[in-house]
Formats: structure tokens, sequence, C-alpha cells
């Protein structure tokens, strides 16, 4: 062996070691893994730099679940657009931050107040895109009726007391229903069904989160099959950094 091959030998292993790229590797193995589902990353894993990297690089979406994950999101350079913004985790000056002032993509509400604070705070060049974790009646009609809020989808979150592997298919065959009921009452036809919580830890396996993704795919078939409702859009957003 020549020494300029022993060096190029040399140089290729240390790449192959790089934090960086094993960073790289682990997260994209997570989605090729989850696909079709998709992840949307939990703002914690950002404060690795390279995951953040990846994640800038290949538009991934970032949950955030209070004001430290938006600052963890918008320090590493997330656009505001791909922030999936948990209504609960903030008080309302920082909701009317989130939504008139950042502009983020996404607002998860539980509350018919929390809309309401939508509402108050709605820019005119711009339409807030909303996921009801609540679904009663008076909370989709609030959205409804709320200028420039656009309802895309519904929300829930698998408790710690529950095995999320084997709940999450099932609550997606349940959203589906939900959604094909706000379609008959509403006449509006939501595109998105997020899951997520603490008990969504994802560090497992590329084989268990493939076969996750296929009970989860699974049940969307039937379910959509049964109810003639078009396949929406479905997202997990991991309690836990997965691509840690």
């Amino acid at each position: 062996m020549t020494l300029s091959t022993e060096l190029w030998s040399s140089s290729a292993a240390t790449l192959q070691r790089s934090p960086e790229l094993e960073a790289m590797r682990r997260c994209a193995a997570y989605c090729r893994s989850l696909d079709p589902v998709e992840l949307a990353l939990p703002a914690p894993a950002l404060r690795d730099h390279n995951v953040a990297k990846w994640a800038r690089d290949h538009g991934l979406a970032v949950a955030v679940d209070g004001s430290s994950d938006l600052a963890v999101g918008i320090g590493a350079g997330i656009h505001p657009m791909r922030l999936v913004v948990r209504a609960d985790g903030f008080s309302g000056d920082e909701l009317v931050f989130c939504s008139a002032n950042l502009g983020v993509g996404r607002v998860v509400v539980s509350s018919v107040a929390q809309i309401d604070l939508l509402v108050s705070c709605a820019v005119r060049h711009r339409r807030q895109r909303v996921i009801l974790a609540a679904t009663d009646g008076d909370a989709v009609a609030a959205v409804r009726n709320g200028p420039r809020l656009d309802l895309v989808g519904v929300y829930h979150e698998i408790g710690l007391e529950q095995d999320a592997f084997t709940a999450t298919p099932a609550v997606v065959g349940d959203l589906i229903a939900v959604m094909a009921d706000i379609r008959r009452a509403h006449d509006v036809v939501l595109t998105r069904v997020l899951v997520g919580g603490a008990a969504l830890d994802l560090r497992v396996g590329p084989d268990d989160l493939s076969g996750f993704a296929q009970a989860i795919e699974m049940t969307l078939d039937d379910a959509c099959a049964t109810l003639r409702f078009p396949r929406p859009v479905v997202a997990i957003a991991a309690g836990l950094a997965g691509c840690r």
C-alpha cells in the first residue's frame, strides 16, 4: 500500500467515525424507517449541532413544547414555518408572539381560549394553520369562524401509562373517525394527523421503527377505506430526542 493510499484510508476511517457523519446517519435512518410516516423532531434534539444541521438541510418539522424549546429551535436556525408549537406550553403573550411575530407554521390548540388568542393576533398578510387537540364542536367552529385561521388537522397525545408502539396505530384510526365526523358536521376535509407525547421514545432500532410505521399505515388504510376519507399525512412528534 502506498503512502497516499494509507493517508486516504486513514482520512476515510476518521470521517466514518466523525460525530457529524454519525448524527446524519442516525437521523437519516430514523426518517427512512418511519417513511411514509413523518417525524416532527423534538426541539431538545437540536442541542446537538450536527442534528440541527441535518434538520435544517432536510427541512424537518420541529415540535416545540415551551419557551425553552422555542429558544433552542430558533437558535439552531430552524425556519419558523417548520415549527409545530403546542399552545399548552406557552403563556398567552408567548403564544401571540409565536403566531403574530414569528409566524410559526402550525399551532396545536386545546381550548377555545387559545383559539381566541390566535384570532386576536391574526396578521393580515398570512394565515395561521391550526391543529386541534380538542375536537369538540365549539373548538372546531371557533377555528372555522376565526379570520385567517386554517384548520388543517387533529392531535392526540399518548400518555406515559400507555405502550406507545401499540397505542399509536389505534389512535390514528380513532383520529380518522374524528376527522370524518368533522367533515360531515363542518364540511371541511382535514389533511394532517399528529400524534405526540413523552411516551413516544423513538430510541429503538430501525427495524422496530419500520414495523411501527407499517402498523400505522395498515390502520390508516383500513380506516380511510371504511370511512371513505382521503388519506392524510401522519406525523409523529417524539417525546424524546430520537436522533441522539
